[in-house]
C-alpha cells in the first residue's frame, strides 16, 4: 500500500510543480519545471514497478 501511497505524493507533486512554473512563475522557468516533471515521472515510475513487484509476489503466495 505504501508504494500506492507513494505514486500518489509524485503525482501530486508534478501537478505542484506544473501549476508553480506556469501560473505563479509565468513560464520563465519553464525548462527546470520540466526537468523537474521528468525526474519526478522516473520516480513515480519506480514506484510503480515496485508496487506490480509487491503486487505479484502476493497473488502466488495463495
Amino acid at each position: 500500500m505504501k508504494y500506492i501511497v507513494g505514486m500518489y505524493v509524485v503525482m501530486s507533486m508534478m501537478v505542484c510543480v506544473n501549476l508553480i512554473g506556469g501560473y505563479l512563475l509565468k513560464g520563465e522557468y519553464w525548462a527546470i519545471a520540466s526537468w523537474l516533471l521528468t525526474g519526478l515521472f522516473f520516480f513515480g515510475t519506480l514506484f510503480f514497478i515496485n508496487a506490480r513487484y509487491v503486487f505479484s509476489k502476493k497473488k502466488v503466495k495463495r
